[in-house]
């Protein structure tokens, strides 16, 4: 049965709007979605990012968005590999992507306690310290870091590489020092290595079917 009437729920109504404006071909800055939708900044970056959590839309490394593309299949394929880590280990995982002059936070897996690390999807992280850039940019195959970015916190990284050998993202798993020893980091940088290794798989063989 078709409802002849129905109220429009405005949050809603800017989400179709602004997927709408969006293709696959060219991103767009929230500037200029603003603009089109007739909406503040404010209120349209965070409907674009909410979309980006539900893996209905990518952020290009120069953050504009726009349908599909790699960022896209990235964040989708990288969702079980989170939810593996995150099961075997009560920790934090998280999905860093290479950004201009940082890692991005573009997807997460975190658990139901109260007390656990978190960090909000679109947060950039520096280059040149933490587990991500020993193994983005330091070249190790699992990076760990022991209070060096944050004081009370350990993680661990491991690389993901795409079917040009670039490392272009990476898994990482974070959690407080009083509950993550080194001995359990080192378990699970090695089990975060094989995810990182099956996840640059997957990718690899998506790019090259494409």
């Amino acid at each position: 049965m078709r409802e002849s009437t129905y109220r429009v729920v405005p949050a809603v109504d800017k989400a179709a709007r602004l997927l709408a404006e969006l293709g696959e071909d060219e991103g767009l800055g929230i500037s200029e979605l603003a603009r089109r939708i007739k909406a503040s900044k404010g209120t349209v970056r965070d409907i674009l990012l909410t979309l980006v959590s539900h893996d209905l839309i990518t952020r290009d490394r120069d953050g504009r968005f726009r349908r599909g593309g790699e960022r896209f299949d990235l964040t989708h394929l990288a969702r079980p590999h989170l939810e593996a880590l995150l099961d075997a280990f009560g920790q934090t995982a998280l999905l860093g992507i290479v950004t201009e002059g940082g890692v991005e936070i573009a997807a997460r897996a975190e658990p139901s306690t109260d007390l656990h690390m978190s960090a909000p999807l679109g947060r950039r992280l520096p280059a040149n310290v933490g587990a991500h850039a020993k193994v983005l940019t330091g070249g190790a195959d699992i990076g760990f870091d022991d209070e060096e970015y944050l004081a009370g916190v350990r993680a661990v990284a491991a690389p993901i590489i795409d079917a040009h050998g670039r490392r272009i993202a990476a898994l990482l798993v974070v959690g407080f020092k009083e509950r993550l020893d080194m001995r359990t980091l080192r378990r699970i940088g090695e089990r975060a290595a094989r995810e990182a290794a099956a996840l640059s798989a997957q990718l690899g063989r998506r790019e090259r079917v494409a």
